[in-house]
């Protein structure tokens, strides 16, 4: 009789836990090859050189050797040459932009050549790092000159260009995000401009329901739509096989964008960043939402806002 009760039990069990949609995994997502150039800015006496370097990250984001065929320039060859080490000589007093090229990639910094220590040799923003903004938001940059030796140089007046029409910078250096995007933004003063600071206008939303906590960004990096979760991210991982998609619907992963594994990937949470498939834009779905892919059920969501 025991046995006969604990069998009916154990299948009145697995009866409760139906399984769901077989759901497939997610795609491989490439990004774009891309180079960086340090420094950004540089400044130095005619005659004098500056050296510059470059990085080469490849279709999976990642850093790797520099490629031979890479081969670097000067805007201006009056101003200033480069040699194919990265090695700037200046020649006559200006602005030029270094680039390094590679294929149909390439990133640029500007060099300034300068007469004197008692002009302005450099334009810094502040802050340099790259600006998130949410819809309609704003931020402040300021901007400060320096003379080639690094002494700030007191009393200029800057003027702030965007290159992008959905975000706009007035004279005080205000940006502000009219629409969804990237912008480079610069300072310029008696002829010597700025390296670009970006400003990106992101979508954003903190985690709720069952136990899930932390925010994710849904922002456009190197002109990849890109899903970051923030350090305090977790969920509860009382599920089998969680997942996190892009998804119009609370109940639903029909006609979803699946981005990640969670617990099958061993991920327990965190600062995480994912590539989201090409051809998904930044406005197409509202929620981020961890999936019980096995059994179905909603684990945590994001709400990004219509």
């Amino acid at each position: 009789m025991k046995k006969i009760l604990i069998a009916f039990m154990l299948t009145s069990t697995f009866i409760g836990c139906k399984k769901g949609e077989v759901v497939p995994p997610p795609e491989v997502v490439t990004v774009a090859e891309r180079l960086e150039i340090t420094p950004l800015t540089s400044s130095v006496l005619n005659g004098q050189t500056a050296q510059f370097a470059a990085k080469f990250f490849n279709n999976q984001g990642v850093l790797a050797n520099l490629p031979a065929t890479a081969i670097w320039s000067s805007s201006s060859t009056g101003v200033a040459t480069i040699n194919n080490q990265g090695l700037a000589t200046g020649l006559s007093v200006g602005q030029t932009n270094i680039k390094i090229s590679y294929n149909n990639i390439s990133a640029t910094a500007v060099l300034n050549i300068v007469a004197n220590n008692n002009v302005i040799a450099n334009i810094n923003i502040s802050p340099n790092a790259t600006q998130e903004i949410l819809l309609n938001g704003t931020s402040t940059l300021s901007a400060m000159g320096t003379n080639v030796a690094g002494a700030t140089i007191s009393g200029l007046t800057f003027t702030w260009v965007s290159d992008a029409a959905n975000i706009t910078v007035n004279n005080n250096g205000m940006v502000t995000g009219t629409s969804y995007g990237t912008a480079n933004v610069t300072a310029s003063s008696n002829g010597i401009t700025s390296a670009p600071v970006m400003v990106q206008v992101i979508r954003q939303g903190n985690f709720a329901g069952a136990n899930s906590m932390g925010t994710a960004k849904l922002k456009i990096e190197n002109g990849t739509l890109k899903l970051t979760t923030s350090a305090n991210f977790s969920f509860s991982t009382a599920a089998p096989d969680l997942r996190i998609y892009l998804t119009n619907s609370l109940t639903s992963v029909a006609n979803a964008v699946q981005i990640s594994p969670l617990t099958s990937a061993g991920i327990a949470g965190g600062a995480r960043t994912w590539n989201v498939p090409a051809g998904v834009n930044i406005t197409q779905y509202r929620y981020a939402l961890i999936w019980c892919a096995q059994f179905t059920g909603n684990y945590g969501a994001v709400d990004f806002g219509l």
